[in-house]
């Protein structure tokens, strides 16, 4: 059986953290409290960062924001956006 791979964020200032999946479920559950929409976007999230090994936070706020629009939750991205990214 393989060993789950360590994902790890490099914050804004160059610091590195340890990426926790609750960071994404939190995330998502400030934006809304339907929980099927949090877990349908929480588990193409993580199948996306599956193959990342350190991601920048701009990249993983964008992936979260793609998805979310992807996803046709355009109200919620749009909230995600304007919170995190302007």
């Amino acid at each position: 059986m393989q060993a789950k791979k360590k994902l790890d964020i490099q914050l804004n200032d160059g610091k590195i953290i340890e990426f926790m999946p609750d960071m994404i479920h939190n995330a998502l559950l400030s934006l809304t409290n339907n929980q099927e929409i949090v877990y349908r976007t929480e588990r193409l999230i993580l199948v996306q960062l599956a193959s990342y090994n350190l991601i920048k936070l701009h990249e993983l706020r964008m992936i979260i924001y793609r998805t979310l629009d992807q996803l046709r939750y355009h109200k919620i991205a749009s909230k995600y956006y304007h919170e995190e990214l302007s």
